[in-house]
């Protein structure tokens, strides 16, 4: 049901309207279902078929037409006279008109070992494709939670903006009571115009990678994106395309054993030809006649016997060495779990303290801005510690979205 509902989704987001944000799940499947490669998709399906189909053709009899006219400088006669017969002298001039038919009984099975060689082949293409396919995922999580980073620091923006506004205020009043100095409301409207500042570059960076993920994605996406939920990972198994990979290209090198055993067997054809010429089958009958031959045959290479089993040997050499590959993958994928476990440590760790550190800062600025009225400390002392409070806001939603794109980066290592 619930892909059913995705699929719906997908289905309406591409028709150009946006009834809803849109998630990064959403924008995985967007994203490869937009890209130029995935096209090439049914590309080695189609040639799959044609190629199966070809190779079926192999079962149909061989069907050949030919016709020959000659002459001869001399022709077969007999050296003695018979009595009593005359016997006929050959044309130096012959002609032949003729259709050949050969029905495959047996090819030793090299039609069905070249098929099993076609279709892997064909899957060893989808799963590269597939990788490619995969790799998209990384730059959808980069633009996707530098997005979302860059909404959550616009949306803190404006929070510290209405504080500007009310410590504006507050200190116009402060000055009207002679407790402050116009400069004092000059230092509180700097900071207001540097936020706005920070705001129309914050905008100009998101519109940009806004337009990069539409780009990625092929839709509008002006409703916004769904921030991710918080998951903790229990299984590390590794569950990549690439391993796929490897084990079709293995698939492949074992295809190619069929054609090696089946060159090995000899190959049975029922035959038929029909002609028409002069001489016919008669050889010593001069005139145009029709003729047949009919029959069964066998054909028996034995070339393959001679480097069959080198070549087995050489495609064991081969897997083994896709074995090491695919165990040199494994090795530095394990890596990069390890490094992203210990990233996602950090990032848990750093955050234990966000909060105790926004609730003390704020008890700072709430005492400051009593000291403030009372007039023992400065407007300016007062703002370093707004701006101070400010920035451990930010911090925390900084973490926050690390945290989860460290997640989601550590998702996309396994497969998950």
């Amino acid at each position: 049901m619930n892909k059913l509902l995705l699929a719906f989704t997908l289905i309406i987001l591409n028709a150009g309207t946006v009834f809803a944000q849109i998630s990064l799940e959403e924008c995985y499947v967007l994203a490869k279902n937009n890209y130029p490669q995935i096209k090439k998709a049914d590309l080695i399906t189609k040639t799959r078929d044609y190629s199966i189909t070809n190779a079926n053709m192999g079962y149909i009899p061989k069907v050949l037409f030919s016709a020959r006219a000659s002459y001869q400088s001399d022709v077969t006669k007999i050296p003695f006279d018979v009595p009593y017969f005359d016997i006929p002298v050959l044309s130096n001039d012959q002609y032949k008109i003729s259709v050949d038919i050969v029905q495959p009984i047996w090819d030793g099975g090299k039609i069905e070992a070249e098929k099993e060689n076609i279709k892997a082949q064909s899957k060893s293409e989808e799963s590269s494709l597939e990788v490619q396919l995969y790799n998209l995922k990384y730059r959808v999580n980069q633009l996707f939670f530098s997005i979302l980073l860059l909404d959550e620091q616009l949306s803190q923006n404006e929070l510290y903006a209405q504080d500007l506004e009310r410590t504006y205020n507050m200190v116009k009043q402060s000055v009207k009571n002679g407790v402050a100095n116009t400069s004092d409301i000059d230092a509180v409207a700097i900071e207001q115009v540097k936020t706005k500042q920070n705001k129309a570059k914050i905008e100009a960076v998101k519109e940009s990678y806004k337009n990069a993920l539409e780009i990625l994605i092929g839709i509008n996406i002006d409703n916004g994106l769904i921030k991710p939920e918080y998951t903790e990972i229990t299984d590390y198994t590794v569950k990549r395309p690439e391993l796929t990979y490897f084990s079709d290209k293995i698939d492949i090198l074992e295809a190619s054993k069929k054609n090696i055993n089946a060159s090995y067997m000899p190959t049975f054809d029922l035959f038929f030809s029909a002609g028409y010429g002069r001489p016919g089958l008669d050889m010593l009958d001069d005139s145009f006649q029709p003729y047949y031959i009919a029959g069964i045959k066998m054909d028996w290479t034995i070339a393959g016997f001679y480097t069959g089993e080198r070549t087995k040997k050489i495609i064991e050499l081969n897997k083994k060495s896709l074995e090491l590959e695919k165990q040199t993958f494994l090795f530095n994928t394990n890596i990069d779990i390890q490094n992203q476990q210990a990233k996602i440590k950090q990032i848990k760790d750093t955050m234990s303290y966000d909060d105790e550190i926004v609730k003390l800062r704020t008890n700072i600025k709430k005492s400051s801005e009593i000291k403030m009225k009372q007039g023992t400390i400065t407007v300016n002392d007062y703002m370093r510690e707004v701006t101070a409070e400010n920035l451990a806001k930010q911090g925390k939603i900084l973490h926050e979205i690390e945290l989860l794109q460290a997640v989601y980066e550590m998702k996309n290592i396994i497969n998950q």
